[in-house]
């Protein structure tokens, strides 16, 4: 009886051990499951999909080694990007890299990595946006590292190019100018050749250390550097500086601040609902893929990635319509904006968009999960 006992047992055994053996060898082998590890992988940073500036780090091989499908779900927007190249002659994988370490296809799947992994791969993706991006630095500070009359670098986050300028002025802000025609030049090239109000994210340099901040690019006001190319100064604000006229903090300039120190998220994260909604339309002004992608609760859909309301053509101007206060428990809201064309001094092709935010709980963001409406 003990023997046979004994040699049931053996046969249990031996037939979970190869039920647990085949599990491995599906799950290793199957596309639809899990991966092998490529030849290399590279893990970029750039500030919005369409940057080109980045910082770039290789990875170990086995990064992905046993990464498992978890089926298709939204996509929140990211600034990381895993790259992995295929076999000989394919072409580059490029995942999107969010919080958690997950990695998420343009098709909508996510891949799960084994724990180790993904430990590793946050750990290496704080690093290089460290690397990547400026100190948030409070205005009241920001202002002694760059004293008036000191000479600063100004890095474009989206194109990569620099030129030389110099604060000349500037209380609640700084009043800057390049520094020589070569610099106003590459300013120009930034802003497409064209003279713009569109804020762009920074980094200043200036005294040893790296600071975010926003820009627009017009000439106005006060001159002082003569023969550099450029009649008047341009703004440069930081985290909570202000406008001159009103005093107002420009929330254009503080999200490209948010967005030139890695902290776009969380800041987007904290705005109210119609706060949400004017974000939306200074992406759509900016024509900025990475600030419109982070309003919406999918970063994939369609409305999350084309600009709106033939911004292309003319300026886009709206309002709320009967604005009410939303409770601090709710967890959805439908705002009715009104927008028009701004043409002439007038405004044509007026309508009326519903926007649709919700949230999971109380102490999630709000985020866009729709636009709807007609033509009036």
């Amino acid at each position: 009886m003990n023997r046979s006992l004994q040699s049931l047992q053996s046969v249990t055994r031996k037939t979970a051990l190869f039920a647990f053996l085949s599990v491995i060898i599906c799950l290793a082998y199957s596309a639809n499951y899990a991966i092998a590890a490529p030849s290399r992988a590279e893990l970029h940073v750039r500030s919005s999909p369409d940057a080109r500036h980045e910082s770039v780090k290789p990875l170990p091989p086995t990064l992905l080694d046993g990464a498992m499908s978890i089926g298709s779900g939204p996509q929140t927007a990211s600034d990381l990007y895993l790259s992995v190249p295929q076999a000989k002659g394919s072409s580059t994988l490029i995942y999107t890299v969010d919080t958690l370490g997950n990695l998420h296809r343009e098709d909508g799947q996510i891949l799960l990595l084994r724990p180790a992994a993904r430990s590793k791969l946050l750990h290496e993706a704080r690093q290089l946006r460290t690397q990547h991006y400026g100190e948030l630095l409070p205005w009241q500070e920001a202002k002694s590292v760059i004293p008036r009359k000191a000479n600063l670098t100004v890095v474009d986050l989206e194109t990569g190019l620099r030129f030389n300028a110099q604060r000349r002025a500037g209380s609640s802000h700084a009043d800057v100018q390049p520094l020589t025609k070569a610099d106003s030049e590459t300013m120009k090239e930034i802003y497409g050749g064209k003279w713009s109000w569109h804020r762009r994210a920074i980094l200043v340099i200036a005294h040893g250390r790296t600071l975010a901040a926003s820009m627009h690019g017009m000439p106005h006001g006060g001159d002082g550097i003569p023969d550099n190319g450029f009649s008047g100064h341009f703004c440069i604000h930081f985290q909570g500086s202000a406008t001159h006229g009103k005093g107002n903090i420009d929330l254009g300039h503080q999200l490209m601040v948010a967005k030139a120190s890695g902290t776009l998220e969380p800041f987007i994260g904290a705005l109210d609902p119609y706060d949400t909604v004017n974000a939306f339309f200074l992406a759509n002004e900016y024509g900025d893929r990475a600030l419109m992608r982070s309003v919406f609760t999918d970063s994939l859909s369609p409305q999350a990635n084309t600009r709106h309301f033939g911004v292309e053509e003319a300026a886009i101007r709206h309002q709320f319509i009967q604005p009410e206060d939303i409770p601090d428990t709710a967890l959805a809201a439908d705002i009715p904006v009104e927008i028009c064309q701004a043409r002439g001094g007038r405004c044509v092709n007026k309508s009326v968009r519903i926007f649709h935010l919700g949230r999971l709980s109380p102490l999630d963001a709000w985020r866009i999960d729709a636009i709807t409406g007609s033509q009036q």
